[in-house]
C-alpha cells in the first residue's frame, strides 16, 4: 500500500522474480553516476569562485591565481562533458526497465529499425562528435598560444551602420 501517509513503501530488494532474479535496475552505476555528477558540479563551482576570489583580492588579475590552480583548470576544460555524461548515466540507467514507470517498459518501446540503420545513426552522430571535439580542443590550443605569446586576441564587435558608412567612404 503506498501512495498514502500510512502506506508501506518496498526497499529495491523487495523486487524480485520468483526465481530469484533482481528486478531492479543496476544501483553501483547509478550511485556512482550521480555522485560524479555532482562532484564534478561542484569542483567546478568551487574553482571558479576561488579563482574570483584570488584575481580580486589580490588586483593583481590572473598572476593572483596560483600556479597549481591554473594547471588544475586544464583538464576543468572538460567537466562539463563529464558532468553532463555522468548525468545522462544516471537518469538513462535509472530508469530502466520503465520508459513511463508502471506504464511502458523499454522493451515495449523499441522501434522495428534494422541494425545496420542504427549502426550508420551512430557512426554519423560519433563522427560529428569527433569533429566537434576536435574543433574544441584546437580552439584551446590556439587560445592557449596565443596568451603564451602575450597576444590577446581583441574581440571583433559588429559596426553600426553609421560606422560602416563612414569607414567605407574614408576608403
Amino acid at each position: 500500500m503506498k501512495h498514502k501517509a500510512d502506506g508501506v513503501v518496498p526497499g529495491l530488494n523487495d523486487f524480485v522474480a520468483e526465481d530469484g532474479t533482481v528486478m531492479h535496475p543496476p544501483v553501483a552505476p547509478v550511485f556512482w553516476s550521480f555522485r560524479i555528477m555532482v562532484a564534478t558540479g561542484i569542483a567546478m563551482l568551487l574553482m571558479s569562485w576561488t579563482a574570483v576570489v584570488l584575481t580580486r583580492r589580490k588586483k593583481r588579475g590572473m598572476e593572483g591565481v596560483p600556479r597549481i590552480m591554473m594547471l588544475a583548470f586544464v583538464p576543468m576544460a572538460f567537466s562539463g562533458w563529464v558532468a553532463t555524461l555522468a548525468g545522462w548515466y544516471t537518469t538513462e540507467i535509472g530508469r530502466q526497465p520503465w520508459l513511463v514507470q508502471g506504464i511502458m517498459t523499454t522493451e515495449m518501446a523499441v522501434a522495428d529499425v534494422p541494425a545496420p540503420f542504427v549502426g550508420t545513426t551512430l557512426a554519423v552522430y560519433l563522427s560529428i562528435y569527433a569533429v566537434l571535439l576536435f574543433a574544441y580542443i584546437s580552439v584551446l590550443f590556439y587560445l592557449a598560444r596565443k596568451a603564451a605569446d602575450g597576444t590577446v586576441p581583441q574581440p571583433r564587435v559588429p559596426m553600426s551602420g553609421e560606422a560602416m558608412t563612414n569607414q567605407i567612404a574614408a576608403e
